[in-house]
């Protein structure tokens, strides 16, 4: 089996861009993912929903987002195994040994840009929520926005994902209503401008009662008045539960499972790497923008401290397309 210089885990935006640096700097590469496509959370949870925090892009919708990254890897030679678990991570030597649930692989190094892991929504726990799912009238995560169009939709949530994805809903829905635990969301300010101008109603201090054929009862949380909100879908924003990285051996994690590095993104372990949600430190934001960044610091390290056998640029990285 050929060795690689460094093998990426996890080929979501983090771990994509991670393929196209190393291989800019010369490293031959190697990437891994359990889903049958490339993408991770973006192009598997929210592929229609619009990322505003990117450098240079005001607004991107995930799915594009995701193919230019793509396209980006596709500029540098790499290996890609999809549809791949990783189930263990043990150290020989020098090298690795990565098994997964159908093949063994070998590399110098390691770059793990699991994100959160595995991830299972965040659900309400009320009765008939499983059969309202299977009748399509209640979801997680939105893939086609044309679903929503025309109808009267609930948004359960306060946070980023849910006033983002309520402001877009209100371009295509008859009318939108936002309902939040809360007394204020907790979402970017500026997203939360767009939505006190919006057209969007607003229930704060409220918890979600029951289910019933038409829409849902809220209750308010101080004088416990219920109200009955008709509604055609309901979008649960809750959250997302995760599951800890478990493939290595005394890898030092936090309680969420998050690779603890220092700041040059090296775990406890020698080769072992971690970058965008997949590591935590002091100060860590979970922005991808963030893990584009600490994708440079991770691969500079590598290469400044590991023997790969063969010549690299030491130096600062020059563009693949100069002449």
């Amino acid at each position: 089996m050929e060795n690689f210089d460094v093998t990426i885990i996890g080929a979501g935006p983090v771990g994509l861009y991670a393929g196209f640096y190393a291989g800019m700097r010369g490293l031959k590469v190697k990437l891994i993912d359990s889903m049958s496509e490339v993408g991770g959370q973006p192009i598997n949870l929210y592929p229609e929903k619009n990322i505003y925090d990117i450098p240079g892009f005001p607004a991107i919708k995930s799915s594009e987002f995701i193919g230019q990254l793509y396209q980006q890897l596709e500029h540098i030679e790499h290996t890609l195994c999809l549809n791949e678990s990783v189930t263990e991570i043990e150290k020989i030597a020098e090298d690795f040994i990565i098994k997964t649930d159908k093949d063994t692989h070998y590399s110098n190094a390691i770059l793990l840009t699991t994100g959160a892991g595995q991830i299972t929504p965040r659900k309400l726990g009320l009765e008939g929520e499983e059969e309202y799912e299977n009748q399509g009238k209640l979801a997680y995560f939105i893939k086609q926005i044309d679903e929503y169009k025309n109808k009267k939709v609930a948004v359960l949530g306060g946070g980023d994902s849910a006033v983002d994805w309520a402001l877009l809903l209100n371009q295509v829905a008859d009318e939108v209503s936002m309902i939040h635990r809360r007394d204020s969301f907790r979402a970017h300010e500026i997203e939360v401008k767009k939505l006190n101008q919006s057209t969007i109603n607003q229930y704060l201090s409220y918890t979600i009662h029951s289910l019933n054929d038409r829409g849902l009862m809220i209750e308010d949380k101080l004088t416990k008045e219920q109200l009955e909100i008709q509604v055609d879908k309901i979008l649960v924003n809750y959250g997302l539960l995760t599951n800890p990285l478990d493939i290595v051996k005394d890898l030092e994690t936090n309680r969420r499972g998050r690779v603890t590095v220092n700041g040059q993104m090296q775990s406890n372990l020698v080769g072992i790497y971690a970058a965008g949600d997949a590591n935590d430190y002091e100060g860590k934001t979970g922005l991808i923008a963030l893990g584009f960044g600490e994708v440079i610091l991770a691969i500079q390290d590598m290469i400044k401290k590991m023997d790969f056998g063969h010549e690299l640029r030491k130096g600062h990285s020059t563009s693949l397309f100069e002449e």
